[in-house]
């Protein structure tokens, strides 16, 4: 039987690419989003697709869209994150995230048999725990039951430090087991192309920068510093923002091992290559306390996707797309890691046996 599927904000459809690595037999109804570029990539990676977009989730009317049996929704985030103003989510406050609440309408009319939502770790903390708490409710009163918990990308094979909450829901009184933790064999430097344009590299301005910024934040005694990752590790959180910022992720070239002050050195050298020293512990730092060994550069738009387990084929089609690095950032950053939703989904729809009871995080 063939699964029915609706993913609403869709993005360049992470829920699509994890049905297809499972090998599930699908088809896409419908899909609704309003991002000009998101869209241009879903077009590229699924141009059968092409004519499905019901656009703008406020104005879809539900009556003529045909019938599915799994519904997503990754509503934004912009108004809970921590990154943002947090506006908040409250029903009819106008605000992005406050998007949630279409989805009603969809679910009512509806009344699809899987529902699968997705957003940040913030949505279950004290300010928006309430709003998390009245969506359940609602959707109990459905019929639905409810499994929610919080998921990181790097218990599921990919080096990326992204903690996001997912909530199953399931209409008839149907239980679900979220994936057990995988041990981690990839690191970053696993992810990284061989031979990067010199335009990702920082410039001699653009590190100075981070280290006046890092000396500020030791004065203050905030721990808000700008560190390069070495290979060995995992990748910051990608945000959905095309600028850099100092909690992005800057990868040191060269060899991949924790970089120490071994003298003071004046300046940077000629040779345009720069490092420094992560292990910042006292406010009597100055801005030629480096020592200038190797090249520092920010990841690019393929290692960002290759960190969302997007395929090689798939980031393919969407760069040939012609859609610019900026845009490439922020869609990156606003999808779902393609291989914690193949886990999720394996459990859902393959793999039913009860690894352990699981417990709510909160």
């Amino acid at each position: 039987m063939q699964l029915k599927v609706f993913t609403a904000f869709s993005g360049y459809d992470s829920q699509c690419m994890a049905l297809d690595r499972l090998g599930i037999g699908y088809d896409l109804v419908g899909w609704s989003e309003i991002d000009k570029y998101a869209i241009q990539a879903h077009n590229a990676v699924y141009p059968q697709y092409r004519d499905r977009n019901f656009g703008d989730i406020c104005h879809i009317d539900w009556s003529k869209v045909p019938d599915f049996d799994l519904f997503t929704y990754s509503f934004p985030c912009t108004d809970i994150s921590t990154a943002g103003k947090q506006a908040g989510l409250e029903k009819g406050s106008g605000t992005r995230s406050s998007l949630l609440w279409e989805c009603e309408k969809a679910i009512e009319s509806k009344k699809p048999k899987y529902l699968l939502m997705e957003n940040v770790k913030s949505l279950t903390g004290r300010k928006y725990k309430c709003f998390l708490s009245a969506w359940e409710q609602y959707l109990s009163q459905l019929g639905y039951t409810n499994h929610t918990k919080i998921l990181n990308a790097k218990d599921y094979g990919i080096p990326h430090n992204r903690e996001r909450v997912f909530m199953i829901s399931i209409r008839d009184l149907e239980s679900y087991y979220f994936p057990e933790p995988l041990h981690l064999e990839k690191r970053l430097k696993d992810i990284l192309e061989c031979d990067v344009d010199e335009k990702y590299f920082l410039s001699e301005k653009m590190i100075k920068g981070f280290i006046r910024h890092n000396i500020a934040h030791v004065k203050k005694g905030t721990g808000f510093l700008w560190l390069p990752k070495t290979g060995d590790g995992t990748a910051n959180c990608l945000r959905a923002n095309g600028a850099l910022n100092t909690t992005d992720n800057s990868i040191i070239v060269g060899e991949y091992s924790e970089p120490e002050i071994i003298q003071r050195s004046r300046g940077f050298n000629k040779g345009g290559t720069y490092t420094i020293c992560p292990a910042i512990t006292s406010n009597s730092w100055q801005e030629n306390n480096f020592l200038c060994l190797e090249k520092i550069r920010r990841l690019t738009p393929r290692e960002c996707f290759r960190l969302m387990g997007v395929s090689e084929s798939d980031i393919n089609k969407i760069q040939n797309a012609g859609i610019s690095d900026s845009r490439q950032y922020v869609m990156a950053g606003n999808s779902i890691v393609v291989d914690v939703l193949f886990h999720i989904f394996r459990k859902l729809f393959t793999d039913k046996s009860c690894e352990s009871i699981q417990k709510k995080l909160f």
